[in-house]
Parts: structure tokens; sequence; C-alpha cells
């Protein structure tokens, strides 16, 4: 059976995104990627990201 780790980030959100914050985060988000988490999540500022347990 598949383990899973689990990260909460609260990552502060503009209500009226500008160029510079979209930048920030998809920096943010594509390095949680790249170490191999995953998306699971969204409720208001707080990210729930999940990867396999080796």
């Amino acid at each position: 059976m598949k383990q899973f780790v689990y990260r909460v980030e609260d990552i502060k959100v503009q209500l009226k995104a500008n160029n510079e914050f979209s930048e920030m985060m998809e920096e943010k988000l594509n390095s949680l990627g790249e170490d191999g988490w995953e998306l699971a999540g969204v409720n208001g500022t707080v990210f729930y990201f999940k990867k396999e347990e080796i």
C-alpha cells in the first residue's frame, strides 16, 4: 500500500494578483513540485501537499 507524507503551507494570497505576485507563486509551486510535492487541496490561504513516502 502506498504511504504518503503531507505538508501544509500557509501562503498569503492577494485578492488582486499582479505580475510580481503571480511569478512568486509560480516559483514557489514549481519548487515544491520539483521536490516531489503534489497539491492535494486548498482551503483559503492554506495549501495542502502530499508526496509518496520512499
